[in-house]
């Protein structure tokens, strides 16, 4: 399932996916929230990044199976979720982006990508308290910065 009037693009700086928003959240000069990869090389990664979903997916399933340490499974989970959110797949997004959430180290990231599958499921509240939290873990980060003030400065997102 693909989102409607969502424009996917992979960006070559640090592998990040990209994510148009609507024209009415893009009002500060800014137009895509942007979804970020884990840096590790682990399987299934490159496919995630070169828009490769399906087989990004599959791989990633493969390697979750042969792992229970949650810092090997952390980096999975959290290309899994950037997957589902890029490919439309919002449903197995939900539950994925949770518990990379709840098994990363750097949940900042993390936290990001879950807000941005709240922006696109319509929970702007929920997609607002994500970006604050991962702003306050990781305020040095562009990606989570610029993301933030996007969401921070639209008149569409229920601050809270």
């Amino acid at each position: 399932m693909k989102l409607p009037g969502r424009k996917l693009l992979i960006s070559s700086f640090l592998a990040a996916s990209v994510c148009a928003v609507p024209s009415a959240l893009a009002s500060a000069g800014h137009s895509s929230l942007q979804l970020k990869t884990s840096v590790e090389d682990v399987n299934g990664v490159r496919e995630i990044e070169s828009g490769n979903y399906e087989s990004g997916i599959r791989k990633t399933h493969a390697a979750l199976a042969k792992t229970s340490v949650g810092s090997r499974r952390a980096p999975l989970l959290n290309n899994l979720c950037v997957a589902h959110i890029a490919s439309g797949d919002t449903a197995s997004a939900e539950s994925v982006c949770d518990q990379a959430v709840d098994t990363a180290n750097n949940k900042a990231i993390a936290l990001n990508n879950r807000a941005i599958l709240k922006c696109t499921s319509g929970e702007p509240a929920g997609c607002h308290q994500d970006l604050k939290q991962a702003n306050a873990l990781a305020s040095h980060n562009h990606l989570i910065s610029k993301n933030f003030a996007l969401v921070a400065d639209s008149p569409l997102v229920v601050k809270q």
